[in-house]
C-alpha cells in the first residue's frame, strides 16, 4: 500500500513541475511567464507580498498569463499573448503609479524579456508532434525608494463652525505627521469631514467643498537668496532630504464652492406613509391624515400599524439639525422590521423657507403572512443505530421536514409571532422495510416565537443606555419570547419528551455585529420507556450512565457573531461566534421554592464555545478553514457530565466526515468490534475540538443558471471528550480529557465530495476515510485506509465473502449525503 502511495505521489510531482501551452501562435515568441520583483520601500513581510499579488493584477491584459490547475497536478497555459514589449512598458508604468498613490513618488520601474527556446511534444488536431515554441519570461523590477513622509498637517477652513469642527475632531483624522502621504488617505479624511459636516447640519456639504493642498519643506525649492553661501546651505538641506523627502499639507476649502451648500439645514416636517405604494397619487384627499404631537402627519389609506410604533422608529424629529446617520438610522429601523418590504425617505429643499427639509417617509408594506416548508436529508454508512444490533448499522437514511408559518405585524405593532412543526425519521436501509427494525427513531416537535422590534427594557436601565448610545441608533433589535415542546423516539432504546422556554433580546450595535441575551433559558427533558438493553448497556458504559437521563437546564446565556471582510482582499471573509450558557446559578439567586421538586432534576453546569471560519473566494474555486472549541464544565459531585442534549458530538455530513454521526470518541474509547452486540454506540462529550479545511472548486454547469456541478477536498481532525472522571472507582478514563493526551486522542480524515449547486439549494455527497484513529494506540493511532486501485470498487462498493467489505468500511470509511455546505 505505501509503495503505492509513494508512486502516485511521484506521478504527481512530475505533472505538477510542469506548464503545458494551449493554443499559442505558432513560430512567434508569446508570455510564458512574468516575474515581478519588489526592491527596498518601508514595507513589512505581509504588506510587501500583499503588493505583489496586486502588480500582478495591474498587467495589461496581453502581457497576463492565465494559468489553470486540474486536481492540483496539471497546469495549463491558456492562448498565451504573442509578446509585445510596449504592453510591458504599460504593465511597468501601471505598477510603478501605484506605489506614487502609497506616497513613493521618487519610484522607478523596469523590465527585461528573456525569449528561451523549446521543443516540446504538443497534440493538434488530435495528432501528436513535436514543435518548437520560444517561451518569453518578463521580470519586472519596482524600485520604491523613500516614502514622501507628512511634516506638518492642518485645517484652513473659512467658515468658521466648519473650522471649529474640524479641530475638535482633529484626533481620529486618517493624515498623520511622519507618515507617508497616501492617496487613500487623503480622500479618507475629505470623505470623514464630509460626513461630519453632513451629520451637524450641512445636508448638501459634498466633496468639492474641500481641497488638499501640499507645499515642499525643501526650502531651496521655494526661497531666493542673494547672499552665496545661504543658497550653499539650503542646497546642502535639498540634498539631505532627497533621500527622505517630506511636505507639508493642509485641507482647505474651495474658493468656488457653491455657498448654497454651505447653509445649515434643519428638518422641518414630517410625514409618513404606512401603506405607500408607487402608485399612490401625490393628493392629500386620496389618504386618511392623522397629525400627532404638532410635528408629525402619519397618512394612510388603511390603519395597519399604530402610530406609536411608527414613531418609535423615528431617530429625527421636527426642528432637529439635519444628520446623515439619523437618516441612515431610521431606514435601517423600519427595514428591520419586517413589516415593509421597501423603505424610502424623500428629502425636500423647501422653497419658502431657507434651510428648512420637509421628510417624508415612505413605507411599501410586504405580505401579512408568510409561509415555509423544507425538507432536508442526510445519508451516512457505518451510522449509529438506534437499534441494538450494530451489526445492521450499515446505511442510515435521515428525512426530515419544517413546516413554518409566521405573521409580521402582529397587534399591528410589528409583532413576528412564529409557528414551526418539525417530524423526521431514521431509517435502516440495510432491513426490509416490514421489520421491526427498518425505522431507527422518529422525533417529532413544535416551536412558538414572539419577536417584539425593540428592547423591552426598564425605565432606568433605558435611560442609562440612552446616556452611553441611543437605542434607537442600533441596527437592530427585537425582544423574544420562545416555547417548544418535542417528543422523540429511539425506538427499542427509550423515548424522551422535552420542553422549553425561553426570554431574552438579540441586537446588533453595527451592521456586521450581532448580540444575543438569553435572561431565562429553561429546557425539560424527561426520558421514559427506558429498555431493558438501554439500561443494561448504561451499567457498562458510566460515561453514558450520567448522560441520559431526566434533566432540568434552568440559567441564562449570552452570545455573540459577527462578519469582517478584508478591506484589502474583500473575497476573504472571516466569520466568528460564541457562545456562554450557565445552568444552576440562576435558579439559586432567584427566591424560588423547591416547586414539585425541580431541583432533584437541576444540573449545574457552565458551556462556552466558539466557531472561527475563515474563507478565501476566487471566481472558479474557494478555500474554507473552521476551527471549533467547545467545553462544558458540570458543576458539583452529583453532575459527572453534562446532560446528553448539551453535549456536543462529532461525526455526520457537517463534522468528522469519515466517522458516522455521534461515532468519535470520546477520548480513546474503543469503538464496538464489527458484528452482533448490545452497546448503544452514541458518543458525546463535555469538550470537543475541530479543525477543517476545504477546497471547493466550480467543475462546469450541467443547467446553465440552474444547476452547477462542483467538487471539493476536505480533511477534518478532532474528538470529544468529558471533562471529569466517570469511572464510579475513580480508576483511569479513556473518555476523559488529559492534555498529554491530546494530539494522541485527535482523530483525522481526508476525503472528497461533489456538490449539486442548484442555487438555492446543494445536495452534497461526501466520502471520507479515516488517517488516525483515536482509538488505537499502535503507530500513534496513524492507519492508512489499505486499498489500491484494484480493490478500489470492490471494498467501497461491493459485498465480499464472509462480509469483510462491509467490516472494512465500518472500520475506515464513510459515506454522507447532506444539505447545503457543512460550514
Amino acid at each position: 500500500m505505501i509503495y503505492r502511495l509513494k508512486n502516485i505521489l511521484l506521478i504527481a510531482i512530475l505533472f505538477s513541475s510542469c506548464t503545458v501551452p494551449l493554443n499559442y501562435q505558432k513560430n512567434k515568441p508569446f508570455v510564458f511567464k512574468n516575474n515581478i520583483d519588489i526592491k527596498g520601500g518601508k514595507f513589512s513581510k505581509d504588506e510587501r507580498n500583499s503588493l505583489k499579488q496586486r502588480m500582478y493584477t495591474l498587467l495589461n491584459d496581453s502581457a497576463k498569463t492565465i494559468i489553470k490547475d486540474y486536481v492540483f497536478v496539471y497546469h495549463t497555459l491558456e492562448s498565451p499573448a504573442v509578446y509585445d514589449s510596449g504592453y510591458a512598458v504599460i504593465s511597468a508604468k501601471n505598477m510603478r503609479n501605484t506605489f506614487l498613490h502609497l506616497g513613493y513618488y521618487q519610484a522607478k520601474d523596469s523590465f527585461k524579456a528573456t525569449i528561451k527556446n523549446k521543443t516540446a511534444f504538443v497534440i493538434r488536431k488530435f495528432l501528436p508532434r513535436f514543435e518548437k515554441q520560444q517561451r518569453v519570461t518578463v521580470n519586472y523590477l519596482i524600485e520604491p525608494g523613500n516614502p514622501t513622509l507628512i511634516d506638518t498637517f492642518s485645517y484652513k477652513i473659512k467658515t468658521p463652525e466648519l473650522q471649529e469642527l474640524a479641530l475638535k475632531t482633529a484626533q481620529n483624522s486618517l493624515i498623520k505627521e511622519q507618515t507617508p502621504v497616501t492617496k487613500a488617505n487623503v480622500l479618507g479624511e475629505i470623505t470623514r469631514l464630509v460626513d461630519l459636516y453632513r451629520n451637524n447640519g450641512y445636508y448638501k456639504f459634498t466633496s468639492d467643498e474641500l481641497r488638499m493642498r501640499g507645499d515642499t519643506t525643501i526650502a531651496a525649492l521655494t526661497s531666493v537668496s542673494d547672499d552665496p553661501f545661504e543658497i550653499l546651505k539650503l542646497l546642502e538641506e535639498a540634498n539631505r532630504k532627497r533621500d527622505s523627502p517630506t511636505i507639508k499639507l493642509a485641507l482647505v476649502q474651495n474658493p468656488g464652492a457653491d455657498t448654497n451648500r454651505l447653509i445649515k439645514y434643519y428638518i422641518n416636517n414630517i410625514y409618513l406613509y404606512p401603506d405607500y405604494t408607487g402608485d399612490d397619487s401625490a393628493s392629500v384627499n386620496s389618504y386618511t391624515e392623522d397629525t400627532l404631537r404638532n410635528s408629525y402627519i402619519v397618512r394612510y389609506h388603511k390603519k395597519i400599524v399604530k402610530n406609536k410604533f411608527l414613531l418609535s422608529h423615528l431617530v429625527f424629529k421636527k426642528g432637529d439639525e439635519y444628520k446623515q446617520n439619523e437618516y441612515t438610522s431610521t431606514l435601517n429601523n423600519f427595514s428591520k422590521t419586517g413589516v415593509w418590504q421597501n423603505v424610502n425617505i424623500l428629502v425636500v429643499d423647501r422653497k419658502d423657507s431657507l434651510g428648512k427639509l420637509d421628510m417624508y417617509v415612505q413605507l411599501a408594506p410586504t405580505k401579512k403572512y408568510g409561509f415555509e416548508g423544507k425538507i432536508e436529508a442526510s445519508y451516512s454508512t457505518n451510522s449509529n443505530t438506534n437499534s441494538i444490533t450494530v451489526a445492521n448499522a450499515g446505511n442510515l437514511l435521515g428525512l426530515s421536514g419544517n413546516i413554518s408559518a409566521q405573521t409580521r405585524n402582529g397587534g399591528r405593532q410589528g409583532i413576528k409571532i412564529t409557528h414551526n412543526l418539525r417530524a423526521g425519521l431514521e431509517f435502516n436501509l440495510n432491513e426490509r422495510p416490514s421489520s421491526n427494525n427498518f425505522i431507527n427513531s422518529s422525533d417529532l416537535g413544535y416551536n412558538l416565537t414572539f419577536a417584539f422590534p425593540k428592547l423591552v427594557l426598564p425605565k432606568n436601565l433605558r435611560d442609562y443606555y440612552n446616556r452611553r448610545k441611543r437605542i434607537d441608533t442600533l441596527y437592530s433589535k427585537q425582544t423574544f419570547l420562545s416555547f417548544s415542546a418535542s417528543n422523540t423516539n429511539r425506538i427499542g432504546l427509550f423515548k424522551l419528551n422535552s420542553f422549553g422556554a425561553s426570554a431574552g433580546y438579540e441586537w446588533s450595535p453595527k451592521s456586521n455585529k450581532t448580540w444575543s441575551l438569553k435572561l431565562i433559558n429553561i429546557e425539560f427533558s424527561n426520558l421514559y420507556n427506558r429498555s431493558y438493553a438501554f439500561d443494561s448497556t448504561l451499567k457498562v458504559n458510566p460515561f453514558l450512565r450520567y448522560s441520559f437521563n431526566t434533566a432540568l437546564v434552568f440559567g441564562l446565556n449570552i452570545g455573540h457573531s459577527s462578519l469582517t471582510y478584508n478591506p484589502k482582499r474583500p473575497d476573504n471573509i472571516f466569520s466568528l461566534k460564541w457562545n456562554i450558557e450557565e445552568s444552576g446559578w440562576l435558579l439559586g439567586v432567584l427566591p424560588l421554592k423547591d416547586i414539585g421538586g425541580i431541583n432533584k432534576y437541576l444540573r449545574n453546569f457552565i458551556k462556552g464555545d466558539v466557531e472561527a471560519i475563515y474563507t478565501i473566494k476566487k471566481r472558479k474555486h474557494e478555500k474554507v478553514f473552521r476551527g471549533f472549541l467547545g467545553i462544558g464544565i458540570p458543576i458539583g459531585s452529583s453532575d459527572t457530565t453534562l446532560p446528553f442534549f448539551k453535549q456536543y458530538f462529532g461525526g455526520g455530513p457537517n463534522s468528522m466526515r469519515a466517522w458516522p454521526i455521534r461515532g468519535i470518541g470520546p477520548g480513546s474509547k474503543a469503538q464496538p468490534v464489527y458484528g452482533p452486540n448490545t452497546s448503544l454506540n452514541d458518543r458525546t462529550g463535555d469538550i470537543r475540538f475541530e479543525l477543517n479545511a476545504e477546497y471547493r472548486k466550480e467543475l462546469f454547469q450541467i443547467i446553465p443558471n440552474t444547476l452547477t456541478l462542483k467538487w471539493a477536498l476536505f480533511a477534518d481532525m478532532g474528538n470529544v471528550w468529558n471533562f471529569k472522571n466517570t469511572q464510579p472507582d475513580g480508576s483511569y478514563d479513556s473518555t476523559q480529557f488529559r492534555l498529554k493526551n491530546f494530539y494522541k486522542e485527535l482523530g483525522m480524515n481526508v476525503g472528497t465530495g461533489f456538490r449539486f449547486d442548484f442555487n438555492y439549494v446543494t445536495l452534497r455527497f461526501d466520502f471520507g476515510f479515516r488517517v488516525k484513529r483515536p482509538e488505537l494506540s499502535e503507530n500513534g493511532g496513524w492507519k492508512l485506509p489499505s486499498i489500491g486501485f484494484d480493490d478500489l470498487w470492490g471494498k467501497l462498493f461491493q459485498k465480499g465473502p464472509n462480509d469483510a467489505y462491509r467490516k472494512w468500511r465500518y472500520e475506515n470509511f464513510n459515506f454522507t449525503i447532506g444539505l447545503n455546505y457543512p460550514f
